[in-house]
């Protein structure tokens, strides 16, 4: 099994805070991250899928379709964006990073397998700050 790994960069802002509950709760919960105003982060993604490579191509996925579904799943829809005003699921769901790490690895996995490529998302590591990432694995 092989790991091919792409990495892309996206800008959004976003803010944590719940709208079910009042003020006070969301500020003791998330502190300076549920102001009103939001925030943004330069973020950086790692997707990695696995595979074995294909007999006649050496590859495990050609990374020109690695690349659009990228750009499609993950940079297209969230790039420049507010997440909690302009990405539907985030509307009652708390964008926090391992939130929207779980979002893209949905989106990016099942694209891959209606494509019908022999591989699958293995792992994604989504970059906040140069302190703070989320991890995720197969």
């Amino acid at each position: 099994m092989l790991l091919i790994s792409r990495t892309l960069h996206f800008n959004a802002a976003h803010r944590l805070f719940r709208r079910d509950r009042s003020d006070e709760w969301n500020r003791a919960t998330y502190g300076a991250a549920s102001n009103a105003a939001g925030y943004g982060h330069n973020y950086a993604l790692e997707v990695a899928v696995a595979g074995e490579p294909d007999p006649g191509t050496g590859m495990v996925i050609n990374l020109i379709d690695l690349d659009r579904v990228l750009k499609e799943e993950v940079d297209r829809p969230l790039d420049h964006r507010n997440l909690n005003e302009e990405i539907p699921e985030f509307r009652d769901v708390v964008p926090t990073a391992e939130n929207l790490a779980a979002w893209i690895w949905r989106r990016v996995d099942a694209r891959i397998r209606r494509e019908g490529w022999p591989c699958r998302v293995a792992s994604l590591t989504l970059t906040l700050t140069p302190t703070f990432r989320v991890d995720l694995t197969a």
